[in-house]
């Protein structure tokens, strides 16, 4: 069994409803699973941390750190979640779905 696991849970997680931890069958899933919660964590949540998913062999541990604040010649740049919501793009892990053929996958 692999296993991801949320390090410290901030109020974004919570209202996520994402489990703590979560177990997975293959490596590849859980490693495929877990960058994508990376990203998703990073650009949908609170920004006040910035979550890292890292590898441990048959654990992934999703660690958060506080995100440097913003410096004041900043103002005039979009916050990200704001450039995310105009941006259209969905990103998700639907683990139904099969890859097209040839796409590199296994």
């Amino acid at each position: 069994m692999y296993t991801i696991e949320i390090e410290k849970e901030c109020s974004c997680i919570k209202k996520s409803g994402l489990e703590k931890s979560m177990t997975f069958e293959t490596r590849e899933d859980m490693y495929n699973k877990a960058r994508v919660l990376e990203c998703r964590m990073n650009q949908e949540f609170c920004m006040t941390h910035f979550f890292e998913a890292v590898d441990y062999g048959d654990k992934i541990i999703i660690h958060s750190s506080e995100r440097p604040a913003d410096d004041e010649e900043d103002e005039d740049i979009e916050d990200a979640r704001e450039l995310v919501k105009k941006s259209g793009v969905t990103i998700g892990f639907d683990a139904s779905q099969v890859p097209p053929k040839e796409s590199g996958s296994n």
